[in-house]
């Protein structure tokens, strides 16, 4: 037994590394785009063109208003204010995540700390349509940001826990 609890021991720290380097390092890629857009904006040749693709690219999940977008360089950002909010301080509580918990603890935070900053939003854009309150950028950056540092917090874990449960071989799982 003392063998099956090391293997997996080491199986299941090689997965926490693993998979907290592929979110960093999507992160990352994610927030470059970001920026790299408008960089390359306008350009000719092939910088220009993997600019529009780029936008092409985050267009299928933001709708990219230029007025609700901030700007660098002259030319909007890929993305909305909201999502660029989300997908910075996502990669931000990618980058604490270590520091305030142990890749090793699998357990998922409560819901609510995933319903409140979800409602939080849904009412900036709720009050927002129903013209009692127009959201600015402020709300959609506090609302985004809120969003993007708690989600790590499930998204690592979860994803941890779908590599012990789903890739690690039965005989090496210790029986509770």
């Amino acid at each position: 037994m003392a063998r099956g609890v090391s293997t997996y021991t080491m199986q299941t720290k090689r997965y926490q590394k693993i998979v907290y380097s592929v979110i960093l390092a999507i992160s990352v890629l994610w927030c470059g785009g970001i920026i790299l857009a408008p960089n390359w904006a306008g350009s000719n040749g092939i910088t220009g063109d993997i600019s529009e693709g780029i936008y092409s690219f985050y267009a299928k999940s933001c709708h990219q208003v230029s007025e609700r977008s901030h700007h660098l360089f002259g030319e909007k950002l890929g993305v909305c204010s909201r999502c660029t909010s989300i997908y910075f301080a996502f990669l931000l509580g990618v980058f604490l995540y270590p520091f305030i918990r142990k890749l090793s603890n699998i357990d998922l935070p409560s819901l609510l700390w995933l319903f409140i900053p979800v409602g939080l939003m849904l009412l900036d854009v709720g009050l927002d349509i129903a013209d009692v309150q127009k959201n600015s950028f402020i709300t959609r950056e506090i609302t985004g940001a809120i969003i993007g540092i708690v989600l790590p917090f499930f998204i690592i874990p979860g994803t941890i826990r779908v590599f012990y449960e789903y890739f690690t071989p039965p005989d090496v799982i210790p029986k509770k």
